[in-house]
């Protein structure tokens, strides 16, 4: 082998490794600006940055409430009225409104089974979780 082919050779492995290299920290980055911009103590946080600015008791009157802007048949469905004691999922408190989140996403209620997080949450949740 010629030294311009091992030169040419040792150059594209390092134009690959570089790629690569920077590949894996745009995605630390992209995955770390995001995470960062909702400036909350958990993924629900991020999901209500997104979601609803934060606003956690907001109505905005477009047929979603709440921080994490419950549909009311979902709210009912997954028993946020008689969890919280509120009819309305925005006069529940973030904490009320993360509990009946997690039976949509993950857990269910009674024989109902979850929607999951991506179904419930088809724009936003990517973002977060």
């Amino acid at each position: 082998m010629s030294l311009l082919s091992r030169a040419r050779e040792g150059a594209a492995t390092i134009a690959v490794a570089a790629t690569l290299t920077g590949a894996s920290v745009a995605g630390v980055v992209s995955t770390t600006s995001s995470a960062a911009a909702h400036n909350g103590a958990t993924r629900w946080d991020c999901l209500a940055h997104y979601e609803s600015s934060h606003r956690w008791h907001v109505n905005t009157g477009n047929g979603h409430y709440g921080g994490l802007q419950f549909s009311l048949s979902t709210w009912k469905y997954y028993g946020g009225p008689r969890y919280s004691g509120n009819y309305w999922p925005h006069r529940a408190t973030r904490r009320e409104q993360i509990r009946i989140a997690r039976r949509v996403a993950w857990y269910g209620w009674r024989d109902r089974g979850p929607q999951g997080g991506r179904n419930a949450w088809p724009n936003t949740w990517y973002r977060c979780f």
